[in-house]
């Protein structure tokens, strides 16, 4: 198992340099995961040589790590026999019919947690599996060339005025891509400058030339239609998202589609099937979407069955949304270009990797709680953690009522509090009966104040809290102020200084500038009360528990003595014989009060 204190980790299995949606879609989730902060490994799953690179994921290839998850990512059959033996493997996988493939069932119920990337898919496996299921989208991650860019019309064949509908899709059943052809082809048979490029898998050239040659010969029609069969590059796939005028799939079931994602992030008008895990991220008004009616599913593929269906999308409504966007090409631009700002921002890189840890997070509680309370403090104080010096604005609702940032996860009211500084005031008049006019520093909403001029001392107190200022008890509020150590003004000079659970929330420099300037306004003493440790192991313990995100000065005991003795006061045998007695009485030690007791 990982380290208590270590960083949550994974270890991610995928077929992360290939160039399939797998490949991509894995190489996309690393990189989410890293912008996180999750410790990754990376484990290659592909039997083959790299087709695509990736400097960040290469460089967590074997990387050595104590995962707290395994993430097994692609069709689950294929992973499964490295799955099987793990007790906190997540399956990660995407499917395009409206039924779960049956061989996956066992290989699915033995992971704590099925991850897939749209709610269509959620809904479908939610209904076959034993195993929790969570949606977590795709990142919006486009094709990263490096180098220059390429020029489009140069690499495609177009001319400037050419408008450009253009698909990327293997060559099978489920994306239509003679549906695509049909309906271009009918949609402009009477325009000429328009072009569909068609990006496909290098083997599908032949069938790909032979089904476009049949359409023509049943379609009189003089549209332009390029066939690209070839394998590419990410520089040649980005230069056709920059050219491209309207992206078209009519696919007949999805998961996610990164090159249509692609083309929607980028703001590229897009027509596409109604149906399946696209529907997650296009937009009904924005989005032309293509009515379809539900049919067997008839491809041939091992994981296929004569009981799942999907979509055939309907060809006169793609034909009549082809020409729409063509006629009204700007306004379907600036609408996806609206669109895509969302998209970008739903599906940004640290969205999704946050989603992910937090589901991880979540899983943890569950397997390893005291793994889980360690990461959990970790992640709040990377969040919540204040400038230093704290600022007074930091100290607000959050630390003194939800327990976000401090202690108090019941929160801080009079009510809760009342019998607690009741028997503080009583232990003050008792330990220092001559002490009539007391200081406290830090006073938060003022209920020692209030418990001590109950009481009959004159109590005045300040915070740097503004919002506990305002928030003061409405019988101390008249005898409070809202200041630093920094600024705070002695008006006059104390009896008695009081500071509990104060100057841990203190840079070095600020305690002993403070104290400084406060011993000339004592008469009698300085009481505080600091967390302090006379060894490691105390330390330790202390910081393991505490949830005060401002407690920044953590010391021994004999460092808080210097720094005492460093701003002029003084500890005499009198003033020590003190000290015992409070430390000794019954109070400070039900609280866990670390003494301090000083003369000016």
């Amino acid at each position: 198992m990982p380290t208590e204190a270590g960083p949550l980790s994974v270890k991610y299995y995928g077929y992360v340099f290939d160039a399939s949606g797998y490949g991509h879609a894995a190489r996309a989730y690393i990189h989410a995961l890293h912008a996180v902060g999750i410790d990754l490994s990376v484990v290659d799953l592909t039997q083959r040589s790299p087709q695509v690179d990736d400097p960040l994921v290469r460089s967590f290839i074997k990387k050595p790590v104590e995962p707290d998850f395994h993430i097994f990512h692609g069709i689950p059959p294929e992973w499964a026999r490295l799955a099987f033996p793990l007790r906190n493997a997540v399956g990660l996988t995407v499917w395009e019919t409206n039924v779960m493939p049956s061989q996956w069932r066992n290989v699915l119920n033995h992971v704590v947690d099925v991850w897939l990337p749209c709610e269509f898919n959620t809904v479908v496996f939610s209904r076959g599996l034993e195993s929790s299921v969570f949606r977590l989208p795709h990142p919006f991650f486009p094709s990263q060339p490096n180098g220059g860019a390429l020029d489009p019309n140069t690499l495609l064949a177009t001319a400037e005025r050419d408008w450009v509908v253009y698909s990327i899709c293997e060559w099978q059943d489920r994306k239509c891509p003679d549906r695509i052809m049909e309906a271009y082809l009918q949609a402009f048979h009477d325009v000429d400058d328009t072009v569909l490029l068609l990006k496909t898998n290098p083997h599908a050239a032949r069938l790909a030339q032979h089904t476009l040659d049949a359409l023509r010969s049943r379609i009189p029609s003089r549209a332009r239609v390029t066939i690209r069969a070839e394998a590419w590059s990410d520089h040649q796939i980005a230069a056709l998202h920059a050219r491209g005028d309207c992206y078209i799939s009519l696919h007949r079931g999805e998961g996610w589609s990164y090159p249509l994602f692609e083309a929607a992030g980028r703001g590229t008008p897009v027509i596409a099937t109604g149906y399946s895990g696209p529907l997650d991220y296009l937009d009904p008004v924005a989005h032309q979407l293509v009515r379809y009616r539900l049919v067997p599913v008839r491809q041939p593929y091992r994981y296929y069955s004569p009981r799942m269906e999907w979509a055939d999308p309907e060809l006169d409504d793609a034909v009549a949304r082809l020409r729409w966007v063509y006629a009204h090409r700007e306004i379907a631009r600036q609408r996806s270009q609206t669109a895509a700002t969302a998209i970008r921002e739903a599906y940004d890189l640290k969205n999704v990797g946050a989603a992910a840890k937090d589901r991880l997070l979540h899983l943890l509680q569950r397997s390893n709680p005291e793994r889980s309370r360690s990461l959990n403090k970790m992640e709040r104080a990377r969040r919540l953690h204040p400038s230093i010096p704290v600022p007074g604005s930091w100290y607000d609702e959050d630390y003194f009522e939800r327990g976000i940032k401090s202690n108090w996860s019941d929160g801080y009211g009079w009510a809760s509090f009342s019998g607690l500084f009741r028997s503080t005031a009583a232990f003050l008049a008792r330990t220092f009966p001559e002490a009539r006019s007391i200081l406290d520093i830090g006073c938060a909403k003022g209920f020692l104040v209030r418990a001590l001029r109950e009481s009959g001392r004159k109590c005045w107190g300040f915070d740097f809290s503004p919002w506990a200022i305002g928030h003061a008890e409405r019988e101390a509020a008249p005898f409070l102020v809202q200041a630093s150590v920094d600024d705070f003004t002695f008006e006059r000079a104390y009896d008695l200084l009081v500071a509990f659970e104060v100057f841990e929330h203190l840079t070095d420099r600020q305690v002993v500038s403070f104290l400084a300037r406060a011993r000339t306004q004592t008469h009698l003493a300085l009481l505080a009360t600091i967390p302090s440790f006379d060894s490691d192991a105390e330390c330790a313990r202390f910081v393991q528990d505490d949830g005060d995100l401002s407690h920044i000065t953590i010391r021994s005991r004999g460092w808080w003595h210097e720094r005492f003795m460093e701003a002029g006061w003084r500890q005499d045998g009198l003033h020590r014989v003190v000290q015992r007695i409070c430390q000794d009485h019954e109070l400070p030690a039900r609280m866990g009060w670390k003494m301090f007791v000083y003369a000016p």
